[in-house]
C-alpha cells in the first residue's frame, strides 16, 4: 500500500474517531464542564510523557511560554462552548455548525493564507449558512434540541477560530508538539478554574463513565490528531478536505444510532447543502489556502 493510501485510511480512522467523539461526550453522565475537564487532564500527563521519546528536544522558552497561555485560554473557552453545547442540544446541530468552520476562516483571514476572497467564495458561505439555518429550524421543539445549546455552538463556532487563527500565528515560532503541550495544559487549569467556580462536583467518574473519558482523551483527542497531521503530508489538501467533511455524517449516524437523536428529511438536505457547499469553497481556493481550510477542518469539531 503507498503512501497516499495509507494517509486515506488514516484520515477515514480519523474521520470515525472524531464523528463518534460528539456521541461519547453526550453518552457521559456528568456535566459539560467536568466532561471537558477530565478529557482535558487524561491527555495532560500523556503528552508530557511524549516530550521524554528521544530525540524530541522542547524549546520551552519565553515565546512557548506565551503561545501557551493566549492559546490554551482559548481553547479552553472552546472546551466551555463545545462540550457545554453538545450536552444541551443535538449532535447534528453542534457539528453541522461546527462545519462552517472553514468559510469562517476564509472569510475572516483568507489574506493570511494568501488568499483574496472572491465573490464566489462569499456566496458558498452564505449557502453553507442558510444550509445551517434550514438544520437549526428543522431541528426546533425536537426532544435532542435547545435553543441554548444551538446559540452556544454558534458562539463557539467563533471561539474556535479565534484560537485556530492565533495558533497558526504561533506556530510559526513554536514547534507542534511544544504548542499542543503548553496550550493543553494551559487549558486544563482554565478548565478547572471554571468547573471551581461554578460548584461542580469533580469526584472521579466511575464504570461506564471513566471507560468513555478514557477513550475521548486517548482516540480522538490524542490519536486522532497523531493521525491527521500525519496524513496531511501524504494526501492532498482537497482531499484531506473533503474526507473530513464526513465527520458530521458519522456524527449524525452514530447520534442515531446509540442515542436516538431522530432527524428529518428536511435537516438532512440543509446538512447536505452545507457539506456541498464547503467542499465547493474549498475546491475554489488557491492550494496554499486549502492546506489552511483542511487544517481547519480537521480542528473545527473534535474534542
Amino acid at each position: 500500500m503507498n503512501s497516499q493510501a495509507l494517509g486515506v485510511a488514516a484520515l477515514a480512522l480519523t474521520v470515525a474517531m472524531w464523528g463518534m467523539s460528539g456521541v461519547a461526550i453526550k453518552a457521559v453522565s456528568a456535566s459539560g464542564l467536568v466532561t471537558a475537564l477530565y478529557r482535558l487532564w487524561f491527555a495532560i500527563p500523556l503528552l508530557w510523557l511524549v516530550m521524554l521519546w528521544p530525540g524530541l528536544r522542547p524549546r520551552l522558552d519565553r515565546r512557548w511560554l506565551k503561545a501557551s497561555i493566549v492559546g490554551g485560554v482559548l481553547f479552553g473557552i472552546h472546551q466551555i462552548l463545545y462540550f457545554t453545547s453538545l450536552k444541551l442540544t443535538s449532535v447534528v446541530n453542534v457539528s453541522l455548525i461546527g462545519a462552517l468552520q472553514p468559510a469562517l476562516v476564509l472569510l475572516l483571514a483568507g489574506r493570511l493564507f494568501g488568499e483574496r476572497v472572491t465573490a464566489r467564495a462569499v456566496a458558498w458561505s452564505l449557502v453553507a449558512l442558510a444550509g445551517t439555518s434550514v438544520v437549526v429550524l428543522g431541528s426546533a421543539h425536537a426532544p435532542s434540541w435547545s435553543l441554548r445549546g444551538d446559540v452556544l455552538a454558534w458562539v463557539n463556532l467563533f471561539a474556535f477560530t479565534a484560537y485556530f487563527l492565533v495558533s497558526k500565528r504561533f506556530r510559526a515560532d513554536v514547534g507542534a508538539w511544544e504548542y499542543v503541550i503548553g496550550m493543553t495544559t494551559v487549558a486544563g487549569f482554565v478548565m478547572l478554574t471554571a468547573n471551581l467556580s461554578t460548584g461542580q462536583n469533580l469526584a472521579l467518574p466511575k464504570g461506564r463513565d471513566l471507560a468513555l473519558l478514557a477513550a475521548i482523551a486517548v482516540f480522538p483527542g490524542s490519536i486522532g490528531h497523531v493521525l491527521a497531521n500525519w496524513a496531511h503530508a501524504h494526501v492532498t489538501a482537497f482531499v484531506s478536505s473533503m474526507i473530513l467533511l464526513a465527520v458530521p455524517v458519522v456524527a449524525t449516524a452514530g447520534a442515531y444510532a446509540f442515542l436516538g437523536e431522530r432527524f428529518t428529511l428536511v435537516q438532512a438536505a440543509g446538512g447536505g447543502v452545507v457539506l456541498f457547499s464547503i467542499a465547493m469553497l474549498v475546491l475554489s481556493t488557491s492550494s496554499a489556502a486549502a492546506a489552511a481550510l483542511a487544517e481547519s477542518t480537521a480542528e473545527s469539531d473534535v474534542p
